[in-house]
Protein backbone atom coordinates (compact mmCIF):
# COMPACT_ATOMS: atom_id res chain seq x y z
CA UNK A 1 0.00 0.00 0.00
CA UNK A 2 2.61 2.52 0.82
CA UNK A 3 4.70 1.93 -2.65
CA UNK A 4 1.44 2.99 -4.36
CA UNK A 5 0.78 5.91 -2.68
CA UNK A 6 4.26 6.50 -3.23
CA UNK A 7 3.83 5.80 -7.37
CA UNK A 8 0.72 7.97 -7.12
CA UNK A 9 2.34 10.68 -5.28
CA UNK A 10 5.28 10.76 -7.61
CA UNK A 11 2.94 10.55 -10.84
CA UNK A 12 1.16 13.84 -9.49
CA UNK A 13 4.59 15.44 -9.03
CA UNK A 14 5.23 14.64 -12.94
CA UNK A 15 2.11 15.91 -14.02
CA UNK A 16 3.05 19.48 -12.57
CA UNK A 17 6.05 19.43 -13.21
CA UNK A 18 5.24 18.88 -17.05
CA UNK A 19 3.06 22.16 -16.83
CA UNK A 20 5.37 23.88 -15.51
CA UNK A 21 7.84 23.40 -17.44
CA UNK A 22 5.49 23.90 -20.78
CA UNK A 23 4.68 27.48 -19.10
CA UNK A 24 8.14 28.34 -18.43
CA UNK A 25 8.99 27.53 -22.10
CA UNK A 26 6.47 29.64 -23.33
CA UNK A 27 8.39 32.54 -21.31
CA UNK A 28 4.85 33.04 -19.41
CA UNK A 29 4.91 33.98 -15.79
CA UNK A 30 2.16 31.94 -13.23
CA UNK A 31 0.16 35.14 -13.01
CA UNK A 32 -0.61 35.47 -16.64
CA UNK A 33 -1.90 32.33 -16.65
CA UNK A 34 -3.70 32.26 -13.94
CA UNK A 35 -5.60 35.16 -15.56
CA UNK A 36 -5.70 33.35 -18.88
CA UNK A 37 -7.31 29.98 -17.26
CA UNK A 38 -9.70 32.07 -14.15
CA UNK A 39 -7.55 30.33 -11.98
CA UNK A 40 -5.99 31.72 -8.88
CA UNK A 41 -2.55 31.86 -8.56
CA UNK A 42 -2.75 29.51 -5.51
CA UNK A 43 -4.28 26.91 -7.39
CA UNK A 44 -2.06 26.60 -9.90
CA UNK A 45 0.30 26.56 -7.86
CA UNK A 46 -1.05 23.72 -6.28
CA UNK A 47 -1.02 21.51 -9.56
CA UNK A 48 2.54 22.73 -10.54
CA UNK A 49 3.43 21.27 -6.94
CA UNK A 50 1.43 18.00 -7.69
CA UNK A 51 -0.40 19.08 -4.43
CA UNK A 52 -3.96 17.83 -5.94
CA UNK A 53 -5.20 17.17 -2.60
CA UNK A 54 -5.47 21.45 -1.79
CA UNK A 55 -8.06 21.39 -5.10
CA UNK A 56 -11.66 21.46 -4.68
CA UNK A 57 -12.36 18.00 -5.51
CA UNK A 58 -11.31 15.30 -8.46
CA UNK A 59 -13.62 16.30 -10.57
CA UNK A 60 -12.51 20.25 -10.29
CA UNK A 61 -8.60 18.85 -10.68
CA UNK A 62 -9.58 16.72 -13.86
CA UNK A 63 -10.92 20.21 -15.40
CA UNK A 64 -8.26 22.66 -13.77
CA UNK A 65 -5.31 20.28 -15.84
CA UNK A 66 -7.54 19.78 -19.23
CA UNK A 67 -7.71 23.33 -19.06
CA UNK A 68 -3.81 24.28 -18.27
CA UNK A 69 -2.73 20.98 -20.74
CA UNK A 70 -5.05 22.78 -23.52
CA UNK A 71 -4.05 26.29 -23.17
CA UNK A 72 -0.04 24.68 -23.32
CA UNK A 73 -0.87 23.19 -26.21
CA UNK A 74 -0.09 19.64 -24.63
CA UNK A 75 -2.15 16.52 -25.29
CA UNK A 76 -5.19 17.09 -22.50
CA UNK A 77 -6.85 13.56 -22.76
CA UNK A 78 -3.18 11.75 -21.84
CA UNK A 79 -2.37 13.82 -18.67
CA UNK A 80 -5.80 13.70 -17.36
CA UNK A 81 -5.55 9.83 -17.51
CA UNK A 82 -2.73 9.85 -16.21
CA UNK A 83 -4.26 11.77 -12.99
CA UNK A 84 -6.92 10.16 -12.87
CA UNK A 85 -4.54 6.92 -11.59
CA UNK A 86 -3.45 9.18 -9.06
CA UNK A 87 -6.57 11.22 -8.14
CA UNK A 88 -9.59 8.86 -7.61
CA UNK A 89 -12.65 10.33 -8.82
CA UNK A 90 -15.33 11.82 -6.71
CA UNK A 91 -17.79 8.37 -5.60
CA UNK A 92 -21.60 9.80 -6.77
CA UNK A 93 -23.70 9.65 -3.00
CA UNK A 94 -25.63 7.04 -3.34
CA UNK A 95 -29.52 7.21 -4.24
CA UNK A 96 -31.48 5.67 -2.06
CA UNK A 97 -35.05 6.44 -1.95
CA UNK A 98 -36.54 6.09 1.73
CA UNK A 99 -39.26 4.51 2.71
CA UNK A 100 -42.58 5.84 3.56
CA UNK A 101 -42.84 4.83 7.11
CA UNK A 102 -46.88 4.45 8.50
CA UNK A 103 -46.80 1.54 4.97
CA UNK A 104 -43.74 0.10 6.09
CA UNK A 105 -44.72 -0.12 9.59
CA UNK A 106 -48.27 -1.43 8.25
CA UNK A 107 -46.14 -4.13 6.08
CA UNK A 108 -44.42 -5.07 8.80
CA UNK A 109 -47.61 -5.78 11.18
CA UNK A 110 -49.91 -7.27 8.39
CA UNK A 111 -47.29 -9.94 7.75
CA UNK A 112 -47.37 -11.56 11.48
CA UNK A 113 -51.07 -11.27 11.71
CA UNK A 114 -51.39 -12.93 8.38
CA UNK A 115 -49.76 -16.06 9.79
CA UNK A 116 -51.57 -15.87 12.95
CA UNK A 117 -54.83 -16.14 11.31
CA UNK A 118 -53.98 -18.91 9.62
CA UNK A 119 -52.70 -20.82 13.02
CA UNK A 120 -56.21 -20.07 13.94
CA UNK A 121 -57.79 -21.55 10.96
CA UNK A 122 -55.71 -24.63 11.05
CA UNK A 123 -55.99 -24.93 14.54
CA UNK A 124 -59.94 -24.63 14.28
CA UNK A 125 -60.22 -27.25 11.74
CA UNK A 126 -58.23 -29.93 13.46
CA UNK A 127 -60.72 -29.41 16.50
CA UNK A 128 -64.01 -29.71 14.62
CA UNK A 129 -65.36 -33.41 14.80
CA UNK A 130 -65.02 -35.93 12.09
CA UNK A 131 -62.19 -33.64 10.98
CA UNK A 132 -59.47 -36.43 11.39
CA UNK A 133 -59.77 -37.50 7.92
CA UNK A 134 -60.33 -34.70 5.37
CA UNK A 135 -61.32 -34.82 2.09
CA UNK A 136 -58.76 -33.29 0.31
CA UNK A 137 -59.69 -32.06 -3.39
CA UNK A 138 -56.81 -31.82 -5.42
CA UNK A 139 -56.99 -28.56 -7.71
CA UNK A 140 -53.80 -29.54 -10.17
CA UNK A 141 -55.14 -30.76 -13.44
CA UNK A 142 -54.54 -34.16 -14.59
CA UNK A 143 -52.17 -33.50 -17.13
CA UNK A 144 -49.68 -31.56 -14.78
CA UNK A 145 -49.76 -34.92 -12.12
CA UNK A 146 -47.05 -37.08 -12.97
CA UNK A 147 -47.98 -40.95 -13.42
CA UNK A 148 -46.69 -44.30 -12.06
CA UNK A 149 -44.07 -45.64 -14.78
CA UNK A 150 -45.18 -49.16 -16.53
CA UNK A 151 -42.99 -52.16 -15.84
CA UNK A 152 -43.35 -52.42 -19.93
CA UNK A 153 -42.13 -48.72 -20.55
CA UNK A 154 -38.79 -50.36 -21.37
CA UNK A 155 -40.76 -51.39 -24.64
CA UNK A 156 -41.04 -47.80 -25.80
CA UNK A 157 -37.41 -47.13 -25.46
CA UNK A 158 -35.85 -46.77 -28.92
CA UNK A 159 -34.08 -49.64 -30.09
CA UNK A 160 -30.68 -49.53 -31.37
CA UNK A 161 -32.30 -49.94 -35.52
CA UNK A 162 -34.60 -47.13 -34.36
CA UNK A 163 -31.37 -44.96 -33.82
CA UNK A 164 -29.59 -45.94 -36.83
CA UNK A 165 -32.71 -45.40 -38.91
CA UNK A 166 -32.75 -41.44 -37.77
CA UNK A 167 -28.97 -41.08 -37.83
CA UNK A 168 -28.00 -38.67 -40.49
CA UNK A 169 -26.29 -40.23 -43.62
CA UNK A 170 -22.68 -40.15 -43.85
CA UNK A 171 -21.21 -37.14 -46.08
CA UNK A 172 -18.50 -38.37 -48.45
CA UNK A 173 -15.21 -36.11 -48.63
CA UNK A 174 -14.64 -35.18 -52.16
CA UNK A 175 -11.13 -35.36 -53.52
CA UNK A 176 -9.75 -32.32 -52.91
CA UNK A 177 -9.15 -29.75 -55.73
CA UNK A 178 -5.36 -29.20 -57.28
CA UNK A 179 -4.59 -25.58 -56.85
CA UNK A 180 -2.51 -22.79 -58.86
CA UNK A 181 0.71 -22.69 -57.63
CA UNK A 182 0.85 -19.02 -56.99
CA UNK A 183 3.94 -17.08 -58.52
CA UNK A 184 7.00 -16.43 -56.27
CA UNK A 185 6.93 -12.45 -55.76
CA UNK A 186 10.36 -11.32 -57.57
CA UNK A 187 13.63 -11.05 -55.51
CA UNK A 188 14.00 -7.44 -56.66
CA UNK A 189 11.08 -6.31 -54.14
CA UNK A 190 13.42 -6.23 -50.71
CA UNK A 191 15.80 -4.83 -52.74
CA UNK A 192 14.09 -1.81 -53.91
CA UNK A 193 12.35 -1.15 -50.36
CA UNK A 194 15.60 -0.94 -48.82
CA UNK A 195 16.67 1.45 -51.89
CA UNK A 196 13.84 3.86 -50.71
CA UNK A 197 14.24 3.90 -47.33
CA UNK A 198 18.16 4.04 -47.55
CA UNK A 199 16.98 7.19 -49.88
CA UNK A 200 14.71 8.66 -47.28
CA UNK A 201 16.96 8.57 -44.38
CA UNK A 202 19.46 10.54 -46.41
CA UNK A 203 19.40 14.81 -46.28
CA UNK A 204 17.78 16.71 -48.41
CA UNK A 205 19.39 19.99 -49.71
CA UNK A 206 18.45 23.02 -48.53
CA UNK A 207 17.14 21.74 -44.85
CA UNK A 208 19.07 21.72 -41.59
CA UNK A 209 19.90 18.26 -39.02
CA UNK A 210 19.37 19.35 -35.48
CA UNK A 211 20.78 16.92 -32.92
CA UNK A 212 19.41 17.07 -29.54
CA UNK A 213 19.94 15.11 -25.97
CA UNK A 214 18.57 16.05 -22.34
CA UNK A 215 20.65 14.21 -19.30
CA UNK A 216 16.99 15.18 -17.05
CA UNK A 217 13.63 15.67 -18.08
CA UNK A 218 13.14 19.11 -19.79
CA UNK A 219 10.27 20.37 -21.97
CA UNK A 220 11.65 21.11 -25.62
CA UNK A 221 9.95 23.41 -28.42
CA UNK A 222 11.42 23.19 -32.27
CA UNK A 223 9.74 24.58 -34.81
CA UNK A 224 11.18 25.23 -38.31
CA UNK A 225 10.78 27.70 -41.04
CA UNK A 226 7.41 26.19 -42.30
CA UNK A 227 5.74 26.82 -39.03
CA UNK A 228 5.96 22.92 -38.39
CA UNK A 229 6.48 21.47 -34.84
CA UNK A 230 9.29 19.24 -34.84
CA UNK A 231 9.18 19.01 -31.07
CA UNK A 232 6.83 20.13 -28.66
CA UNK A 233 6.60 17.64 -25.42
CA UNK A 234 8.52 16.55 -22.11
CA UNK A 235 11.56 14.50 -23.35
CA UNK A 236 12.43 12.00 -20.34
CA UNK A 237 15.79 11.70 -18.94
CA UNK A 238 19.00 11.21 -21.28
CA UNK A 239 16.32 11.31 -24.45
CA UNK A 240 17.63 11.53 -27.96
CA UNK A 241 16.33 13.16 -30.84
CA UNK A 242 17.42 14.15 -34.42
CA UNK A 243 15.42 15.94 -36.61
CA UNK A 244 15.42 17.42 -40.06
CA UNK A 245 13.84 20.31 -41.49
CA UNK A 246 13.91 23.64 -43.28
CA UNK A 247 15.58 26.52 -41.65
CA UNK A 248 15.66 29.20 -39.72
CA UNK A 249 14.60 27.18 -36.64
CA UNK A 250 12.65 28.45 -33.81
CA UNK A 251 14.36 26.09 -30.38
CA UNK A 252 13.02 26.73 -26.80
CA UNK A 253 14.46 24.70 -24.06
CA UNK A 254 13.60 24.33 -20.57
CA UNK A 255 15.79 23.01 -18.22
CA UNK A 256 18.71 23.45 -20.54
CA UNK A 257 21.55 23.84 -18.42
CA UNK A 258 21.05 19.74 -18.57
CA UNK A 259 20.62 19.56 -22.81
CA UNK A 260 23.07 19.55 -25.35
CA UNK A 261 22.43 20.83 -28.88
CA UNK A 262 24.41 20.24 -32.60
CA UNK A 263 23.39 21.91 -35.87
CA UNK A 264 24.33 20.31 -38.60
CA UNK A 265 26.75 18.55 -36.83
CA UNK A 266 28.30 21.26 -35.06
CA UNK A 267 27.57 21.63 -31.19
CA UNK A 268 25.78 24.78 -30.15
CA UNK A 269 26.50 26.32 -26.96
CA UNK A 270 23.42 27.10 -24.95
CA UNK A 271 24.99 28.76 -21.80
CA UNK A 272 24.54 32.48 -23.08
CA UNK A 273 21.44 31.67 -24.36
CA UNK A 274 19.75 30.28 -20.97
CA UNK A 275 17.25 33.41 -19.00
CA UNK A 276 16.45 31.75 -15.58
CA UNK A 277 16.39 27.71 -16.83
CA UNK A 278 15.07 28.40 -20.41
CA UNK A 279 16.99 29.27 -23.59
CA UNK A 280 15.64 30.60 -26.73
CA UNK A 281 17.32 30.55 -29.66
CA UNK A 282 17.26 30.40 -33.79
CA UNK A 283 19.19 28.38 -35.82
CA UNK A 284 19.97 29.30 -39.61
Amino acid sequence: MEADNQQQDSTAVAIGRELRAAREGRGLSIGEVADRLKLSVKQLNAIESGDFASLPGATFARGFVRSYARYMEIDADALVARLDQCVPLDAPAAGLVPLDEPAARKTSLALPLSLGALLVIAGGWFLLPGSAEPEVQSSVPLALVPTVADPDASALQPTTSDVVAVAPPLVTASAPQAVAPVAAAPVTAPVAAAASAASAAAPVTGQGRIELRVRQEAWVSITDADGKKLVYATLAANDRRQLQGRPPFRVVIGNAANAELAYNGQPVDLAGKIRGTTAKLELN
